[in-house]
């Protein structure tokens, strides 16, 4: 029996069109954001564990951007320990020059100058982001840079770092001569037997050595001179190639660790996908299949209308 004071399949209809606009919002906003579960209450286990992978893959994010940092810190200071190896293998091919007879040695100390200028140049510019790793003011130290992360079981992140000592990539110091390889002492004998102490560069202050001198020629010096000086080369050469070698491993351990990171983020992106991800195909027809649905039981709630209002006509 029908009734006016409550109309039984209007509210029926009414029901049906509500579930039908809600589906159509979940569907709307599933389309819109590409995700199955968009909040706890979607799925509370899946919404939980891809929160907690998408916190790990920020911090790995941030942990790539100081490895890249890093990286680049290590690539300058590489790059200026392979031309200061350059310049004093050039040094060392004009004192080999010089040891020749009838040769211009005051010419070549010219030269020489002008690459022990070019080595300073290549210290103090050997800078980035304020990290100078072949010269020093004060005492060298040890620089931790951040190499990955790790998460234990109870969900602590770790972080990994890579250690550089710079006391071994030093080239000047101003502060102790002896903690750069270009301003310490390197003493030995030479051939004849004769002691020699050399340095290369002043470093502004007094040498360790109060008998040390720094390396420089001129016509008056001896062919002994010469090859005490050319045997502290070797030995400042030997120093900067071994710096240079551990330099290059760094950089190779950053790079292969930013390499990994980066696959890490990705396998997280998609292991968060797997979960949280929708169907677009199908989220797409279920989409379109919503709208009808809603479109019909709007026109099936406007018949029972309709219906209410026939009856009240009986009574005008």
């Amino acid at each position: 029996m029908a009734t006016i004071s409550y109309n039984q399949s209007s509210a029926s209809a009414l029901a049906l069109l509500t579930g039908s606009t809600r589906a159509l919002e979940r569907q709307t906003v599933r389309v819109a954001s590409g995700r199955e579960v968009n909040q706890a209450s979607d799925n509370a286990a899946y919404w939980s564990i891809a929160t907690s992978m998408r916190s790990t893959g920020l911090s790995l994010s941030s942990a790539q951007d100081a490895a890249g940092l890093a990286a680049a810190t290590t690539d300058i200071a590489s790059l200026g320990m392979e031309a200061a190896t350059g310049i004093v293998s050039e040094i060392k091919a004009k004192l080999i020059l010089a040891r020749s007879p009838g040769v211009d040695r005051d010419a070549v100390n010219a030269e020489i100058a002008q690459l022990k200028e070019q080595l300073g140049t290549v210290s103090e510019s050997a800078s980035f982001n304020g990290e100078n790793w072949l010269q020093a003011s004060g005492a060298p130290g040890v620089k931790s840079l951040v190499a990955s992360l790790s998460t234990g079981p109870d969900g602590t992140t770790s972080i990994n770092t890579i250690e550089v000592d710079t006391s071994e990539t030093t080239l000047t110091s101003s502060g102790n001569p002896e903690d750069g390889l270009l301003t310490r002492t390197y003493s030995g004998t030479t051939p004849a037997g004769n002691a020699y102490e050399y340095y290369l560069l002043s470093s502004g202050g007094t040498p360790a050595s109060a008998t040390a001198k720094e390396v420089g020629i001129s016509n008056a010096t001896t062919e002994d001179e010469l090859d005490g000086m050319i045997s502290a080369v070797d030995s400042m050469l030997s120093g900067l190639t071994s710096a240079g070698a551990r330099l290059g491993a760094t950089s190779g351990r950053i790079g292969g660790n930013m390499d990994f990171l980066s696959k890490l983020q990705d396998s997280i992106e998609r292991g968060v996908g797997r979960l949280v991800d929708a169907d677009m195909e199908e989220s797409a027809v279920k989409l379109a299949a919503a709208k009808v649905q809603q479109q019909l039981q709007t026109i099936g709630l406007n018949i029972a209308n309709e219906q209410a209002k026939s009856i009240l006509t009986l009574f005008r």
